[in-house]
C-alpha cells in the first residue's frame, strides 16, 4: 500500500482549512498523516484538533508555529517534518487547495504508469481550477530539446500526463527519496517563489516532473488572476510583493543567465514605474515602493543561495 503524507500550510483561514482537510479525509487513497504547519494563526485554529474537536484524533496533526514564517518557512518546516517519518510520498499544498475526491489516487496512478516506463520522477502535479472553473497555477511545460531539435513533453499526453519543469505548491505529489536528495523549500523566501524554486530544484537534481490532468483540485484564492502587484487591491498585502519580486530575481540568477537576470531586473523597475501611471489601479506609490523594495533587497540583501 502507498504511504502519502499530506502537508497543509495555513494562517488564518480556519474555514477554507477545514474545506481542504474534510477533502483530504474524504480521498479514495486514504492518507497515511496529514500534518498541518499552523503559522501562528489567531482565529483559533488549533481549537479544531483539541480534544473531543473536528480533527481530533484522526490522521491529522497540528503543528504550531511561534511565529508566522510565511508560507515558504511553512512548507520548509512541514517537508522537514515529514522526512522524519518513513513515509514513500509527500502531498503538498495551500490551506485553500480543495482536492476532489480521486485527485490523490490519480496521481498514484499516473506515478505507477511513469515508473513502469522507467521515469524517474521528481514531482507530480495536479490540473487546478479556480471558483469560477478558470486556469489556475498553469505549470510550466518542459520544453527540452531531444536529440532531433524538438521537445517532447506530450510523450505521454494520451495518458493525460505532460512533462513540466515547474509548479506551484497547489498539490504537488513528491517521492521522499527526492526530498532527501535535494532538501527542503527555502525558508528565507517567506512567501512567493519557493514552490517555483523547490520545484526546478527537483527536476535539475533528481528526476522528471509530471502534470497529470486527471487528478483535480480547486484552488480558493481570494484573488484568481495572475499574481502581479498590478492586480492587489488590498492595501494592507501591497508590501508583502517586495518578496515575490526579489525572490523572481532570486530564482532567475539560480536558474537563469546573467542576460536573464538583467532582463528581470529591467522589467521590474519599468513595471515599478508603470504602476505610478497605472490609470486603473489605486495605491500608486505603494506599489512602486514594494516592486523596488524586492529589487534593493535582491541587490543589497542577497540570499546566499549556495548554502540553502
Amino acid at each position: 500500500m502507498t504511504n502519502v503524507v499530506a502537508i497543509v500550510v495555513t494562517y488564518n483561514r480556519k474555514e477554507l482549512l477545514q474545506e481542504c482537510l474534510d477533502a483530504l479525509l474524504l480521498q479514495t487513497v486514504p492518507l497515511s498523516k496529514v500534518i498541518v504547519f499552523n503559522n501562528c494563526s489567531t482565529d483559533g485554529t488549533e481549537k479544531l484538533f483539541a480534544p473531543g474537536a473536528k480533527y481530533y484524533n484522526t490522521v491529522c496533526d497540528l503543528v504550531n508555529s511561534d511565529s508566522n514564517l510565511g508560507g515558504a518557512g511553512g512548507f520548509s518546516e512541514g517537508v522537514r517534518i515529514a522526512s522524519q517519518y518513513n513515509f514513500d510520498w509527500v502531498w503538498i499544498m495551500d490551506d485553500d487547495t480543495i482536492p476532489e475526491p480521486t485527485a490523490l489516487e490519480e496521481l498514484i496512478k499516473s506515478a505507477y504508469f511513469l515508473k513502469k516506463n522507467n521515469e524517474t520522477i521528481g514531482f507530480l502535479a495536479s490540473y487546478v481550477y479556480g471558483p469560477a472553473g478558470e486556469p489556475m497555477n498553469v505549470p510550466k511545460i518542459d520544453t527540452t530539446i531531444t536529440d532531433n531539435g524538438y521537445s517532447f513533453w506530450y510523450e505521454y499526453l494520451d495518458h493525460g500526463i505532460v512533462r513540466i519543469s515547474e509548479a506551484t505548491f497547489v498539490s504537488i505529489l513528491v517521492p521522499m527519496q527526492a526530498i532527501k536528495h535535494v532538501g527542503y523549500p527555502i525558508a528565507e523566501y517567506f512567501i512567493w517563489g519557493d514552490d517555483c524554486e523547490y520545484t526546478r530544484r527537483l527536476v535539475k537534481y533528481y528526476g522528471k516532473a509530471f502534470f497529470c490532468g486527471n487528478s483535480k483540485v480547486l484552488h480558493k484564492r481570494f484573488n484568481a488572476k495572475k499574481i502581479t502587484v498590478l492586480n492587489e487591491e488590498s492595501k494592507n498585502r501591497i508590501n508583502i510583493y517586495q518578496f515575490y519580486y526579489r525572490n523572481m530575481l532570486l530564482n532567475t540568477r539560480k536558474y537563469g543567465s546573467r542576460i536573464q537576470v538583467l532582463v528581470r531586473w529591467l522589467y521590474y523597475f519599468a513595471l515599478s514605474i508603470y504602476c505610478l501611471i497605472y490609470p486603473k489601479g489605486k495605491y500608486h506609490v505603494a506599489k512602486f515602493c514594494s516592486i523596488q523594495k524586492g529589487i534593493w533587497m535582491y541587490l543589497f540583501r542577497p540570499l546566499n543561495l549556495r548554502k540553502i
